[in-house]
């Protein structure tokens, strides 16, 4: 059963978007010609509205623009004090020009703070693509294409629950894109045992032809390790769908342990990591944290609300 429409709302204009008073709305702007919708919602004055612009300081630290204060990713202190700048009810997190290491960080505060009862409610905005620029994903083996290079595997912040290499009970899990270098370097550092990979694949993927672009990138390691039979299918702009989705493997699962590859779209990461939130002895995120070109995609499509507070409260 399709739950979307219970906690995401899909606009097609930035003109629909109506934020709601007493709310804080934490976003940064990137190279990424999407993440500057939020200029438009600023010129809109809306009503005891309070806009957070953020930025990136280095791989542990963020700094707020108007404050010009910095803020480490890995205190839970620094977060709350960053998210409570103004005392709001309402939180929107714009995930679209966030690096997923913030997003990792902002989020979990974002969800232990409401769980605090110190807001009402945790809303995760977010601009997909225009287009993506996937010419050379038609060489094989391409795999600086979107990314420069990668720092390594290591937890996200927030994210430190480690499972041993060892363990013959546990699943890797991988939310696919178009970089199979990305997946392959995933299965060379966790070496997962032969038949317990799970690849998720995006559909239809922003835009027809995207989902068919992400088997040519990542068949090399689906075809080596047989993933192919296993393949799942989701939504590629629903963090609902792809979080339903996992709730519903691991229910035939129960007693597995699962490793989590966030490493296709942000919807996708953003609900690896509220499923790793509400799973925290059983989920192990893995991240390989990588350094992005500046241009990926052109324009801006639909842009999607998405209650995350609820989501992940109900399920």
């Amino acid at each position: 059963m399709k739950t979307d429409y219970l906690y995401t709302t899909v606009h097609n204009r930035v003109d629909d978007i109506q934020l709601e008073p007493d709310s804080s709305y934490i976003y940064c702007k990137s190279a990424e010609e999407r993440s500057h919708f939020v200029g438009q919602l600023i010129s809109k004055n809306f009503k005891d509205v309070h806009f957070i612009q953020i930025e990136d300081v280095d791989t542990e630290k963020i700094k707020h623009l108007e404050s010009n204060k910095e803020f480490f990713l890995k205190s839970s202190v620094n977060m709350f004090e960053l998210i409570g700048t103004y005392n709001s009810k309402k939180i929107y997190i714009d995930v679209t020009g966030i690096d997923n290491r913030v997003c990792a960080a902002l989020i979990k505060n974002a969800i232990d703070y409401n769980d605090q009862g110190k807001s009402e409610k945790v809303i995760v905005v977010y601009a997909e693509p225009g287009l993506y620029d996937i010419k050379k994903f038609k060489t094989e083996s391409v795999f600086n294409n979107l990314a420069e290079k990668i720092d390594g595997i290591y937890p996200l912040p927030g994210f430190a629950t480690i499972f041993p290499h060892d363990e013959d009970d546990v699943s890797l899990i991988a939310l696919l894109g178009f970089e199979g270098g990305r997946f392959s370097h995933m299965l060379e550092t966790v070496q997962p045992p032969r038949g317990s990979v799970i690849p998720i694949i995006g559909v239809p993927g922003f835009r027809p032809e995207y989902p068919h672009v992400a088997y040519w990138g990542n068949r090399r390691p689906l075809e080596d390790t047989e993933a192919w039979r296993q393949i799942k299918f989701a939504a590629a702009n629903s963090l609902v769908e792809v979080y339903m989705l996992l709730t519903n493997i691991l229910s035939k699962k129960p007693t597995f342990k699962i490793k989590l590859a966030p490493i296709g779209t942000k919807p996708h990461a953003i609900a690896a990591m509220l499923f790793a939130i509400k799973h925290p002895r059983i989920v192990e995120l893995i991240y390989d944290n990588p350094k992005r070109k500046k241009a990926r995609t052109e324009g801006m499509g639909n842009i999607i609300e998405c209650l995350i507070s609820e989501l992940i409260k109900n399920n």
